[in-house]
This record gives C-alpha cells, sequence and structure tokens, in this order.
C-alpha cells in the first residue's frame, strides 16, 4: 500500500494506492491421472509413437539404445516398448531374447518429444551374434494438451564419464538434470544412449539416477537433490556394462525418467 498527499486548491487530500501482492501460484501438476492404455502407434488425430533411431554395441556384454518420437499432438502417458531382439547363441537357428528386461515405461511424452530407451542384452563372440534389433512400441495413455498442467520435461545436459578397470560395473556417467516443475516427481530411472564419432548409436541403458553407491576408485559427490526434484543437481549413473567400444563420449545422452506418481509394480526396476 502506497499513500500519496494531493494539494488541489489549497486543500490537502490523502490518496490511497493499493499495489497488488503477489499470491503463490498452487501447483497444478497432477498427482495422477486416469490410465487408458492404447495402441501407441497411432493417436486420436494422427501421429502416434515412432522409432527415430536404433543401435546395439559389437562386442562384449552387447546393450541397445534407441530414441522414440511423439509425432502427435497428445501427451503420452506410460508408454510401453519391448526391445524385439534376435539372437544366435552357440549356432542355433536364431531366435528373440525374452524376459523383464526387454521392457520398459516412458512415463511422459509431450508432443514432439524425443526419449532415449536401453538395455544391457547378451555377450556376444566367435558363436553369439546378434541378428536383429528394432523396438516394438506397444501401449500408451493418450492425453490431450494441458491436461498435465505445467509439467515439463526434465532436461539433462551430460558433464563426463569416469571408467575404472574393475571386474564389477565401476564406468561412471556424471550428468547435470535440471527441472522446471512445482513439485517433486517420481524418478523411475534414467536412459543413457551412447553414440560413435559418426553420431549413430553404439549401445545404451536404463538405470538408477543418484550412484546407487559410488563407484570404486571413483568417488562421487552426491546429488544437491534426488533426482526428479525441482530446480538443478550434478548427478550420475553406473552402467551396468563396460561403456560400448568406440563411444564418443561427448555425444552421451541422457534422459530422466520422472514421473506423476510410482506405480504398483515399475517394469523398469529390473536388472
Amino acid at each position: 500500500m502506497l499513500v500519496v498527499a494531493v494539494v488541489a486548491a489549497g486543500v490537502i487530500a490523502a490518496v490511497v494506492l493499493t499495489r497488488d501482492e503477489p499470491v503463490a501460484k498452487a501447483c497444478d501438476i497432477p498427482g495422477a491421472v486416469p490410465e487408458q492404455p492404447v495402441s501407441a502407434k497411432t493417436a486420436p488425430g494422427g501421429g502416434g509413437i515412432e522409432v527415430a533411431e536404433t543401435g546395439v554395441s559389437s562386442s562384449g556384454l552387447v546393450s541397445m539404445g534407441a530414441v522414440l518420437r511423439n509425432t502427435s499432438e497428445r501427451i503420452a502417458y506410460r508408454t510401453r516398448v519391448t526391445l524385439n531382439v534376435v539372437v544366435s547363441v552357440n549356432g542355433l537357428p536364431p531366435g528373440p531374447i525374452q524376459g523383464p528386461l526387454m521392457t520398459m515405461e516412458i512415463p511422459v511424452l509431450l508432443p514432439g518429444q524425443r526419449v532415449g530407451v536401453g538395455r544391457p542384452l547378451v555377450t556376444v563372440n566367435a558363436t553369439n551374434k546378434v541378428v536383429s534389433a528394432d523396438v516394438d512400441v506397444r501401449t500408451t495413455t493418450w492425453l490431450p494438451p494441458g491436461s498435465l498442467g505445467g509439467f515439463s520435461p526434465v532436461t539433462d545436459t551430460y558433464e563426463s564419464t569416469s571408467r575404472v578397470k574393475a571386474r564389477l560395473p565401476a564406468d561412471v556417467v556424471r550428468y547435470t538434470e535440471r527441472s522446471a516443475n512445482c513439485r517433486a516427481l517420481v524418478s523411475r530411472r534414467t536412459a543413457v544412449v551412447f553414440r560413435n564419432a559418426t553420431g549413430a548409436i553404439v549401445g545404451g541403458g536404463l538405470l538408477p539416477p543418484d550412484g546407487k553407491g559410488n563407484a570404486a576408485g571413483s568417488p562421487q559427490q552426491p546429488p544437491a537433490s534426488p533426482s526428479c526434484s525441482p530446480g538443478e543437481r550434478s548427478t550420475w549413473i553406473v552402467p551396468l556394462q563396460t561403456i560400448p567400444p568406440g563411444t564418443d563420449d561427448r555425444r552421451t545422452e541422457l534422459y530422466s525418467y520422472c514421473d506423476l506418481n510410482a506405480p504398483p509394480s515399475d517394469v523398469n526396476a529390473v536388472d
């Protein structure tokens, strides 16, 4: 409030000017939305979830990486995909890899957004090889624009890679995570996509952020706050397999999987 004295025709009058005080805006990101899984390949009004890129590593414990894109004008919520990988083991006829690692769920894909996926696959050698690898886009819940309030994608910026020669997984990929969301979201892991010097995908993974413990020989500073919290933090993942040979570290991409809430059973939480 501001009081101003005004003099007019010898009369002094007090004029009160009011100024609106800022009002805290309530967080409009819902705690949950109803799920109605349908085909993720086709959205109401056109477009859908498409596979933009795929790639696998070529030696050791092979991993696969891929990038998906939402080409629709709808929000894709909890999109399920399965890695469709065919391998030949010990010279036997080719067959698909099966198991819980092959299926994962992307919490949110906004219109036009790209998100990575990845998993370790199989050890390759003279008798084992990957015959083919693709992504089967399965189901999602299509939501109208604006139905998640002020939800915005959490962004990740690659920082560095530390390689440690150890029998157990010990390599560390550190990155900066930034969230402009008005409340803490639930972390459902972080996807990493590895690329070579030409930009081709050479592997990937889906891993717990915030370290899952410090890697042997590479002490890491704990993050300032948990993954998917509002604000900024430096955090890291420890790949379950050796980072693929030929990886150009500077091209490494990370994608925080931040959800409205935790599902009763998380298909992402398997190793």
